[in-house]
């Protein structure tokens, strides 16, 4: 019975993207600086960061699995020179997958230096490390086994006689990362960075004496923001992530609609982004977003075109995300110093 167990589990996994240790992924990866790269902690330009993001996917297929995800970051001014600063932040995820409810919970603490490679605070190379603890669950009376069928119909009411040794357990999670960015003026920038998560790569197996590690994900993302005028700019966006044997590539970007010319965000500054990015093998992704002053809220709807598709209908699943950012206690200083011209749309 314990073989039928993995291949049920196995399969509700496969469909949440989580399969031999493979994370969860957000479409709108750019969104959610903190689950992208440790070291993009603080990276911006402004004091305080929040930022929530919602997805559900697969409600074609069987139960929708469902991914939140939440985080808030500072920029603190002050380092070796007065141009470097540190960036601390707090990052929530959650992820709920299939009918078996196999949640995955996680708390990480995150903190980045970023060193000035100039005078002018625009070119800058930042390290970050992030620590935490996740939690993770398994519901086994929602599942059913061959051995509930009486001849006739799957009873429910029969005990499958399965005993997963623990249904519940946690472990210690460690990621680190590197990023670079320039912006040679304030509407144009150019950035790149690379990550490693699950460093230690904790077991995620639900029974004793089995080892399921957690593949180490190596993730390499970049992208920029290119003014043509002082109303429009190119936004291009890629992201590889390595995992394990899984690889996935999202490369594509945004055109942003600059509504308010001349505005500063505390004017309230408006700007709307339309555009795409393609998950190869996977899905064609629209996205567009709304700023308007501090908040920025994205949309995008995934359109599966992987082996799936007839299955899903070619629907992959919608994913929301929202962007807050403001000054809160540096804003004499920044004033006096200048602001650090760090990429706009993050």
């Amino acid at each position: 019975m314990n073989k039928i167990l993995f291949l049920i589990i196995g399969i509700g996994l496969l469909f949440s993207a989580e399969i031999n240790g493979q994370d969860t992924h957000l479409s709108q990866f750019y969104h959610s600086p903190l689950s992208l790269n440790p070291a993009m902690t603080g990276l911006m330009n402004y004091d305080v960061r929040v930022t929530a993001n919602y997805r559900n996917q697969w409600a074609t297929v069987t139960t929708p699995f469902q991914t939140m995800e939440a985080s808030v970051d500072a920029s603190i001014l002050g380092g070796v020179t007065e141009d470097d600063f540190f960036g601390v932040g707090l990052l929530l995820n959650n992820d709920k997958a299939g009918d078996s409810q196999l949640r995955t919970t996680r708390v990480h603490l995150s903190t980045a230096y970023s060193k000035s490679l100039s005078g002018d605070a625009n070119h800058y190379i930042s390290l970050g490390g992030q620590a935490g603890l996740a939690y993770r669950s398994l519901n086994v009376s929602e599942l059913t086994f061959d051995s509930q069928f009486d001849g006739d119909i799957l009873n429910t009411n029969i005990g499958s006689g399965e005993q997963l040794d623990r249904q519940q357990f946690y472990y210690w999670d460690f990621s680190a990362g590197v990023a670079w960015f320039y912006a040679p003026t304030e509407e144009s920038s150019i950035y790149a960075g690379a990550a490693l998560s699950h460093i230690n790569e904790p077991n995620q197996s639900f029974f004793q004496g089995v080892t399921e590690n957690l593949y180490r994900k190596l993730t390499v993302h970049l992208g920029g923001e290119v003014a043509l005028n002082e109303s429009f700019s190119l936004l291009p966006r890629g992201e590889l992530l390595l995992q394990g044997p899984h690889t996935e590539v999202n490369v594509g970007g945004l055109v942003k609609f600059n509504l308010t010319p001349g505005y500063e965000q505390s004017e309230g500054a408006m700007a709307l982004y339309l555009g795409t990015t393609h998950r190869f093998k996977d899905a064609q992704i629209v996205v567009v977003r709304y700023d308007y002053g501090p908040i920025g809220i994205g949309f995008s709807y995934d359109f599966n075109i992987s082996s799936l598709g007839k299955a899903s209908k070619y629907q992959g699943g919608p994913e929301v995300a929202i962007i807050y950012r403001t000054n809160l206690f540096q804003e004499d200083e920044r004033s006096k110093r200048g602001a650090v011209r760090c990429p706009s749309a993050y």
